[in-house]
């Protein structure tokens, strides 16, 4: 590059090494337009570099990203953070998935969260979150409930209450008509999982991106101060970030073993994006100071 074009380049403010750039009109006739393509195309590809090692690096610690997340974390489009998501997808880098982009797995889990075995685990505890989770539904709610074992001990208790709307992506909704069958019902489709008797995919989160306004009674499978909420499936994480990122209430539903295991692959959301969090035993002082700090109502559901 001859030595004038460098001098004007530095003068305006392009640098290839910052990614930074800053124009003034009148510079702009000091380069041949050739030049200029070139430049700018530097200042593009460095930049495209620095949003790659942070898109990469959020995989690595949650699992799971969002399109949406990560162009208001960055400040570009979505449209930019779907071209590169299409890039790292094609060098093998990640896993592009409707919405977002999951981690490359190596080894996919051996732990077992099907219904039938989860349904035989703290059976008690999981009746006790569900009715008093269900005791923070109020007649004419919206509410979404996921399709977990905890929460949908809920079910039981929303016998008694008037014109609710209630949205799941469980295929159990038809079993219990018995309790909810004169509320309104949304059943979100998607992809069948028969382990889980849920749907998932693209389907089920275009589903839940046309409702708004609405309580989330979500579980997990896992909890951890400071990795946040998790689940050990990137299908399970996905639709649940999309599910939380559109309600007007987070509601947690956790029975003590959660806080054993407490990061398992992919993160749901942050401690301090819960309204509530109940649980059936008093978790370890450090929860509480946690809870307390980021303004998270925690229920005990026994002492």
């Amino acid at each position: 590059m001859p030595g004038g074009e460098k001098q004007n380049r530095d003068e305006i403010g392009l640098s290839a090494d910052s990614g930074s750039v800053q124009f003034m009109p009148a510079d702009l006739t000091y380069f041949p337009n050739a030049s200029l393509k070139i430049y700018i195309f530097l200042i593009m590809g460095h930049g495209f570099e620095m949003r790659k090692k942070t898109i990469l690096d959020k995989l690595d610690a949650e699992g799971s990203i969002l399109v949406k997340e990560l162009a208001d974390e960055l400040q570009i489009s979505e449209t930019t953070i779907r071209r590169d998501l299409n890039e790292l997808n094609a060098a093998g880098l990640l896993k592009q998935v409707y919405g977002g982009a999951v981690r490359i797995e190596q080894e996919p889990s051996r732990i077992n969260f099907s219904i039938s075995n989860r349904s035989t685990h703290n059976i008690e505890a999981k009746k006790i979150i569900g009715k008093c989770a269900a005791s923070l539904v109020h007649d004419n709610d919206i509410l979404y409930i996921d399709p977990g074992t905890t929460s949908w001990e809920m079910i039981p208790y929303l016998k008694e209450k008037q014109n609710l709307t209630i949205i799941s992506n469980s295929v159990r909704l038809l079993q219990c008509l018995e309790y909810i069958g004169h509320h309104n019902i949304i059943q979100l489709g998607g992809t069948l999982r028969p382990d889980r008797l849920d749907t998932v995919g693209t389907v089920a989160q275009m589903g839940i991106e046309q409702l708004r306004g609405y309580k989330a009674f979500q579980g997990g499978d896992g909890l951890d101060i400071g990795f946040g909420l998790s689940a050990v499936d990137h299908e399970s994480a996905m639709i649940a970030k999309a599910i939380l990122s559109a309600a007007r209430e987070t509601i947690i539903l956790a029975d003590h073993s959660k806080f054993e295991q407490p990061d398992l692959l992919y993160k749901i959301i942050d401690i301090d994006k819960i309204d509530i969090l109940i649980t059936d035993d008093r978790p370890p002082a450090s929860w509480e100071d946690k809870c307390r700090e980021s303004s998270v109502q925690l229920i005990i559901t026994r002492n």
